[in-house]
């Protein structure tokens, strides 16, 4: 019954529908079957109680529905079986006036008419709501003036009369609900999809101030470790290979960079090209950055040698790491960014392109705050570019479990 459900409701559905637009066919296609649902009632008591002027309005809105749907699924437009909708059932509620003695006799026959807006706004969008309630305000002004011309009918029996009532006031509440819950659920989607797009660009406690309404993101952390890494050789690595391949090779390397950051709760800034950029300390302040910093250096480079080697190539990275004062802070309007600047920022930069492949360098003020945590060797004179000569430590990952000296 599931499958036979989604079969029909899917009747106008498109290869080329994105996912709104399918929701949207299935609401009218689920709308048009409940009308239909209606109409069969409108049907039963207009034949049980004798009532010709019921009976046939309501088959007449069963086969325009059926038609409708049956057109529908061979142009796979929503629009004109919106129209339709609305048409129907605006005309089969003008119908059933007539047929029950007027407005005052309807039996709140013309509730039904409060679903054309909102299912018209719904379905096609908010160009369709001015002509839809412009429709409804002159079906109920258009029946208010010609109450007093419209023949009386003999009454329904109570029973009857109750039951109509019943059925004009709860199945219209009824389609009324689902179309807001559907609404909000299309709401809380959208936010989600949004949320998670820009928890996918900036850390969450930005994103909340972006949502908060500050538009001028800039803030300064005292101390904060900032890791480089790249991939040795990767250019070379990469002009043999398909393109697919690269890209490949490049995510499976960069998620597990991700995983590793988000286990240790850092932030990840950018990648660029085959470099990947990460923070401790921004944009929560935390006293651990250095330490946690190389251990997620460690775990970089375990994760590569767990890789297997591609073509007879085993890949290889090269980290640098350095601590210190920097800014941070939201650059651009629609396709922003979270950024990192200053010196401590430069230098980690430049630890990584003047290291030593397969290792982990780090400046001298990271080196003091891991208090001999590591077995760093001591380098002097390294040439780093725009600073000249530096002393810098240098860690064998292989040997991190040997005691320092």
């Amino acid at each position: 019954m599931g499958r036979l459900l989604n079969r029909i409701l899917d009747i106008g559905a498109d290869p080329t529908d994105d996912a709104d637009l399918r929701v949207r066919k299935r609401t009218a296609v689920a709308t048009s079957l409940a009308l239909e649902l209606a109409g069969f009632f409108y049907l039963v008591v207009g034949m049980v109680g004798d009532r010709p002027a019921i009976a046939i309005p309501a088959a007449l809105q069963m086969a325009g529905q059926a038609l409708n749907l049956v057109a529908f699924s061979r142009f796979r437009r929503l629009t004109p079986i919106v129209i339709t909708i609305v048409a129907l059932g605006m005309a089969t509620v003008a119908s059933g006036v007539v047929a029950l003695g007027g407005l005052n006799h309807a039996s709140a026959n013309a509730v039904w008419g409060l679903l054309a807006p909102i299912g018209a706004v719904l379905l096609i969008g908010a160009r369709a709501a001015v002509p839809a309630y412009l429709v409804l305000v002159a079906l109920v002004i258009g029946a208010a003036i010609l109450d007093p011309y419209i023949p009386t009918v003999p009454d329904l029996p109570v029973a009857v009369a109750l039951g109509l009532t019943a059925l004009n006031l709860l199945a219209p509440a009824a389609l009324a609900l689902g179309l807001v819950v559907y609404i909000d659920g299309q709401r809380l989607r959208a936010r989600r999809e949004s949320d998670a797009l820009l928890l996918n660009v900036l850390p969450r406690a930005i994103a909340d101030r972006l949502k908060a309404g500050e538009r001028v993101i800039a803030d300064h952390y005292d101390q904060a470790s900032v890791l480089f890494a790249d991939v040795v050789d990767f250019t070379p690595f990469a002009e043999g290979r398909a393109p697919a391949e690269v890209v490949a090779v490049l995510n499976e390397l960069f998620t597990g960079f991700d995983r590793l950051a988000e286990e240790r709760g850092l932030e990840k800034i950018k990648t660029i090209g085959d470099a990947y950029m990460v923070v401790a300390g921004v944009p929560q302040s935390r006293d651990d950055h250095a330490g946690v910093m190389v251990e997620m250096a460690l775990a970089m480079h375990a994760l590569v040698r767990g890789m297997p080697a591609i073509g007879g190539h085993a890949l290889q990275i090269r980290t640098g790491i350095a601590s210190g004062p920097l800014m941070a802070g939201v650059i651009g309007e629609r396709k922003f960014s979270y950024d990192l600047w200053g010196d401590t920022v430069n230098t980690a930069s430049r630890m990584e392109s003047s290291g030593v492949p397969g290792c982990i360098q780090v400046t001298e003020r990271t080196c003091a705050l891991l208090a001999g945590r590591y077995p760093f060797e001591r380098r002097d004179g390294v040439e780093v570019k725009g600073k000249g000569p530096m002393t810098t430590w240098l860690l064998d990952p292989t040997r991190a479990g040997v005691p320092a000296t």
